[in-house]
C-alpha cells in the first residue's frame, strides 16, 4: 500500500512538470515568432525605428511585459508557487487593459500613415477594401484576444483550461509579428494563417497524446482563430465592408 502511494506521489508531479515544460517552451516559441517578426523588420528596415511613436513604443513595452509574465506564470504554477502566481496574475489585468488601449490607438496611427501615403486613399474603391481588411482584422483580433483572456480568468479554478486559454490569447496576438515575417520573406498572406493553424494543431496533438482527448478550451480557442481567419478572407475583403469601415473611421 505504501509503495503504491509512493508511486502516485512520484508519477503525478513528474507528469505535471512535463506539462509545465511543454507549455513553457511552447509559449517561448510563440514569443520568439512574434517579436522575431518585429526584430527582423527593424534589422532589414532600420529607418522604421525612427517612425516609432510614443503609443507604438508603449504598446510594444506592454506586450513584451505580458509575454514575459505569461512565461513566468507558467513556471510559478509548475513549481507549485500558487500564491505568487495569483498575486502576479493581477498584473496581467493591468497589462491587458494597457494593450487594448494602446493597440487600437497604434492601429489608427498606422491607418492614418497609410492614408497619407495614398495606400488607404478613401477616394479609391480598391484602397477602401485594403483599409477595411486591415481595420476589420485588427478589431476582431483584439476582441478575440479579450474573449480568450476573460475565458482564462473565468476558468482560473481549472488549471488545464486556464492555461490553455491564456496561451491561446498569446497565439491570438501573433499576426502583428507574423505579418512582418511574411512581408520580409515575400510569402503569400495566407501563410500567416497556415503557421497559426500548425501551432494550434501542435497544441491539439499534445492534448491527444497526453490525455487521449482534446480539451474543449483548446477546441474553442481554435474555433475563434478560425472565425478570424475566415472573416479576414471573406467579409473583410468585400467592398461593402471596406466602404463602411473607412466611413466609420473617417467620421471619428
Amino acid at each position: 500500500m505504501d509503495k503504491a502511494l509512493n508511486i502516485v506521489n512520484v508519477v503525478i508531479p513528474n507528469a505535471y512538470r512535463r506539462e509545465t515544460r511543454f507549455f513553457w517552451f511552447f509559449s517561448l516559441f510563440i514569443t520568439f515568432l512574434l517579436f522575431g517578426g518585429f526584430a527582423s523588420n527593424w534589422i532589414s528596415n532600420p529607418d522604421v525605428l525612427g517612425r516609432i511613436s510614443l503609443v507604438t513604443g508603449l504598446h510594444g513595452a506592454f506586450s513584451v511585459a505580458w509575454y514575459l509574465l505569461l512565461l513566468n506564470q507558467i513556471q510559478l504554477s509548475g513549481a507549485g508557487r500558487y500564491s505568487a502566481h495569483k498575486n502576479l496574475g493581477k498584473l496581467s489585468l493591468l497589462l491587458v487593459i494597457a494593450i487594448l488601449i494602446t493597440g487600437p490607438m497604434m492601429a489608427l496611427e498606422f491607418y492614418q500613415r497609410l492614408t497619407d501615403f495614398g495606400i488607404f486613399n478613401p477616394e479609391d474603391a480598391q484602397a477602401r477594401i485594403r483599409a477595411g481588411g486591415f481595420l476589420g482584422g485588427t478589431l476582431l483580433q483584439w476582441l478575440i484576444f479579450l474573449a480568450l483572456y476573460i475565458l482564462g480568468i473565468l476558468n482560473i479554478s481549472n488549471p488545464a483550461h486556464h492555461k490553455r486559454f491564456m496561451v491561446a490569447a498569446a497565439i491570438q496576438l501573433m499576426p502583428e509579428g507574423l505579418n512582418r515575417f511574411t512581408h520580409l520573406l515575400a510569402l503569400p498572406g495566407y501563410s500567416m494563417f497556415v503557421l497559426m493553424f500548425l501551432i494550434y494543431v501542435t497544441l491539439m496533438a499534445y492534448d491527444w497524446k497526453i490525455k487521449s482527448r482534446i480539451y474543449i478550451s483548446t477546441l474553442l480557442s481554435f474555433g475563434l482563430f478560425l472565425v478570424l481567419a475566415v472573416a479576414m478572407n471573406t467579409v473583410f475583403k468585400t467592398q461593402a465592408w471596406g466602404d463602411w469601415a473607412v466611413g466609420m473611421v473617417n467620421s471619428l
